[in-house]
């Protein structure tokens, strides 16, 4: 334990969720100066916990193959531990913030799950966390050291597992603030919480696998059944997160964070969950945010994962730290130690001067590197802004900050990169190369009630119907499928020239599903060749270049062209607004683009796509700006990089503030008509973009949501007094009921000492179509719960196809892949296919499982025709 003292210094589903978007209260904005540092510390002395211990907790990753729950699967109880930082004199209690990391080595040394020495992952983010303490924020970072181990590592990944610890330490922390726990020692959490939580302002943080498990969390927490307890949360953060679980977070702020040369989930995964979550559901009160880094890699995040060294950014000129021309953020400032070295040991990164074994875990902010300075003033904006309620940090999550000034930047100064380090090859990261303005990319999603849907791509009439209903008009575009391009054949034009598109594949690891080449998607967006940079070779699950997994709008032209909509006059007040925004993503592989050249691999600004945006009022007056505006973002700078893994097409913002507008005369009361001009005179005269959701969005008034504090001043002390809480969002949602066979926190499991039995009492056709009826029973006291049946037909070369319950068969797969068909009922069971079959032999696996999850199969045979 360490006490320091930490003067301040400057370094449409749910329409209930609807209806609480209407209760939305706007409060007035603060009027400020300039806009607070997230960088500066605060004024609480921190006591920090490192190791913190709290009793033991149990979990089971179930067995996503189908086998028994053992090795990796196995139910284990393991200890509740981490780092744990806390202001030891804020006299009201404090918010509560939980990080938790990604996939890692667990050991320095020994093996998992009972290492010698283990890695500490946890301490990773102790530059974050003491700061947030210094600001009277209780900060848990979890151990997962011996978690890691358990997890399935094909298919779950360990997302059950960790969303348990996740629910398993705020239990620990909501017993810990209400009584002391037992006594654990001098590294015991003990009496230290005692009265000391707010656990109405609950914010977390995931990275990597942890980005992907604070996702699931999200779910699991809003329904979570009894007796586990739902927390009301405030805020949620995935750092360059992996998407194995697929989901869309909503009902909490939420933000994902994209670094661009992320040499691990180098696909940026975590766009995806940004873009599922815009629309998931009807009236969500709370705002989407994608923050998209330019020169942060995968684990320069976290200090331990730093001091490890690089994640695998070999040979891109803007990526690798070997090529002259690199744009990399340093991942600490510690020195490499004189030769000899040895390796993996003190020496950190041989040429990135990261941090050492005897340093990695520091909270010092002198130790901090470029990108962790950069994850430090992101991820503590948000957290200060929507856990805390301060308002005052606002405009750096919608993007206003730089759309209202032109020498305003997208972090605070103090962020900006200004590390330049040099290992023996003579090269290093370079953070000043690239311009701070150009490092980070917005895109804010404001919440429903502050915020009025113009063009969404979606629905039966994408290309003609806009949200607002009024018919979308378009001319002058070409197709913007290119005959040699990645997607063959290519779509046949459209009436209009403009098309829609979805990069999203039906399938991501094709192999897992016994699938071969490559990802296809319902209408796949223009894509490069595969074999060709920025192709679906050599990427990661050899997914498509766009990692925006949305749908979009695919514009190219060849000459002069538009597209645009009227603005019905109920409408047409757009006051009370301060932005008109819209996504937008360039495809620099078309060669309509503009060329990048050669400084364009590592310089954004070096060229740009442009356009106009127009609107036109009950008078006929227009206004019109430039797209690419600096102030408005970077979404039209090309994507820098020059190996495949490297190169990207994120969707991003264009801000424009509607003042821009208003100052050349146009009147925000009547506005009638926006329109979006491709090719005029001064503007590239050919080019290729995807564009999406253009919006009126953020309130005038004020945001509404989970405003506490006008300022920047510290959290304020309990719930919000304004606008829906958080609490709402859980009252809204009926739990799900106790399950027996999944209890809410899963305890050792027990070898089963019986099973049930199953029985195929008749099998054959019926008009073609195949018929199977049996019986189930049991002797165990535990209830047939599931009749499945695992239908295949030989196939060749060792593999098979399943029958579907319609009566068609798939395509052949492995004999591996697990599929099968729900029988309808139990004890007595039936299954017949809605559709005819084709002739041939069947075999059919036919298993009952039980309420405790014990199973028993028969195997028969059938032939039809």
């Amino acid at each position: 334990m360490k006490t320091t003292n930490t003067p301040s210094s400057r370094l449409r589903v749910l329409p209930l969720l609807l209806l609480l978007g209407a209760l939305c209260a706007l409060v007035p904005s603060a009027a400020h100066a300039a806009a607070p540092d997230p960088m500066d510390r605060g004024t609480f002395n921190v006591t920090t916990l490192d190791p913190f211990t709290a009793g033991t907790f149990n979990i089971q990753e179930p067995n996503a193959s189908g086998g028994a729950a053992t090795g990796q699967a196995a139910a284990v109880t393991l200890q509740l531990r981490g780092s744990l930082y806390y202001p030891n004199d804020r006299p009201t209690p404090s918010p509560v913030i939980v990080l938790v990391h990604g996939n890692h080595a667990s050991c320095d040394s020994g093996s998992a799950p009972d290492c010698t020495v283990f890695k500490r992952n946890d301490r990773g983010y102790a530059y974050m966390a003491e700061n947030l303490a210094t600001w009277g924020y209780t900060v848990l970072s979890l151990d997962q050291d011996q978690l890691m181990y358990y997890q399935d590592g094909q298919q779950g990944k360990g997302m059950h597992q960790r969303r348990l610890l996740i629910a398993a330490a705020l239990d620990m922390l909501d017993k810990a603030n209400s009584a002391p726990l037992p006594d654990e020692g001098p590294n015991g959490i003990n009496d230290r919480l005692v009265g000391k939580l707010d656990m109405t302002r609950i914010g977390m943080m995931g990275h990597s696998r942890g980005g992907d498990a604070v996702s699931s969390f999200i779910d699991y927490n809003r329904t979570r059944p009894a007796p586990g307890k739902r927390y009301p949360l405030r805020g949620v953060i995935s750092l360059a997160p992996v998407d194995y679980e697929r989901r869309a977070p909503y009902g909490v702020p939420y933000l994902t964070i994209l670094p661009h040369c992320d040499g691990d989930v180098s696909n940026l995964q975590g766009a995806r969950m940004f873009e599922r979550g815009q629309y998931v559901v009807d009236g969500d009160p709370f705002p989407k945010i994608q923050f998209s880094i330019h020169g942060t890699n995968h684990n320069w995040f976290n200090s331990v994962w730093s001091a490890d060294g690089e994640d695998s950014n070999t040979g891109d000129a803007a990526c690798s730290i070997a090529s002259p021309n690199n744009i990399r953020l340093s991942g600490g400032l510690s020195n490499r130690p004189p030769a000899p070295a040895t390796p993996g040991l003190d020496d950190g990164w041989v040429d990135g001067g990261t941090y050492t074994r005897n340093n990695r875990g520091s909270g010092d902010p002198a130790l901090m590197g470029d990108q962790e300075k950069i994850g430090l003033a992101t991820m503590n904006a948000f957290f200060r802004r929507y856990v805390g309620g301060e308002a005052g940090f606002d405009e750096y999550m919608t993007g206003e900050r730089t759309a209202t000034d032109p020498g305003s930047l997208p972090v605070s100064e103090d962020a900006c990169p200004s590390q330049v380090i040099t290992g023996p090859s003579g090269n290093g990261t370079n953070g000043p190369r690239m311009a701070c303005k150009e490092r980070m990319l917005t895109n804010y999603f404001a919440p429903a009630a502050e915020r009025l849907d113009v063009l969404v791509p979606g629905g039966d009439n994408t290309l003609t119907e806009s949200a607002l209903g009024t018919s979308i008009t378009g001319s002058g575009f070409s197709n913007p499928y290119l005959p040699t391009g990645g997607v063959q054949p290519p779509p046949a034009t459209t009436a209009s020239g403009f098309d829609w598109c979805n990069p999203e594949p039906d399938h991501f690891q094709l192999g897992q599903v016994g699938l071969n080449g490559f990802p296809t998607a319902e209408k796949a967006c223009p894509l490069p060749a595969i074999g060709t940079l920025g192709g679906q070779d050599g990427v990661r699950e050899r997914g498509p270049v766009n990692q925006s997994y949305g749908l979009q709008l695919a514009l190219a032209w060849d000459k002069a062209a538009k597209i645009g909509t009227k603005i019905p006059s109920a409408d047409g007040d757009v006051t009370k607004y301060k932005s008109l925004t819209l996504a937008a993503g360039v495809n620099w592989f078309d060669p309509r683009n503009p060329a990048r050249g050669a400084e364009g691999e590592w310089n954004p600004a070096a060229t740009t796509q442009d356009f106009t945006v127009a609107l036109t009022d009950a008078t006929g007056k227009e206004a019109t700006v430039s797209a690419a505006e600096q102030r408005y973002g970077n979404a039209l700078h090309p994507t820098i990089g020059t190996t495949s893994s490297k190169v990207h097409i994120v969707l991003n913002q264009i801000r424009i503030p509607l003042g821009d507008f208003a100052a050349q005369g146009l009147d925000l009361t009547k506005v009638r008509k926006v329109e979006l001009r491709f090719g005029e005179a001064g503007k590239p005269a050919t080019g290729s973009i995807q564009i999406s959701d253009l919006r009126f969005q953020e309130a005038v008034t004020g945001p509404s949501v989970f405003v506490d504090t006008a300022g920047a001043d510290g959290a304020a002390a309990r719930a919000s007094t304004s606008g829906v809480t958080a609490q709402d969002v859980l009252d809204a949602i009926e739990p799900a009921k106790p399950s027996a066979k999944l209890p809410d926190v899963l305890p050792v499991a027990a070898k089963a000492t019986c099973t049930p039995s199953v029985k195929v009492t008749t099998k054959g056709t019926a008009k073609g179509k195949l018929a199977f009826a049996g019986t189930t029973s049991t002797t165990c006291g535990k209830a047939v719960k599931s009749v499945q049946l695992r239908i295949t037909k030989a196939a060749g070369k060792g593999k098979v196809q399943f029958l579907k319950a319609s009566g068609k068969l798939t395509k052949p797969m492995a004999t591996s892949t697990k599929a099968t068909i729900v029988a309808k009922g139990t004890k007595g069971w039936k299954l017949t296919t809605s559709g005819k079959v084709a002739k041939g032999t069947y075999t059919v696996a036919v298993t009952a499982i039980d309420a405790a999850g014990a199973t028993k199969t028969t195997t028969t045979k059938v032939t039809v025709g």
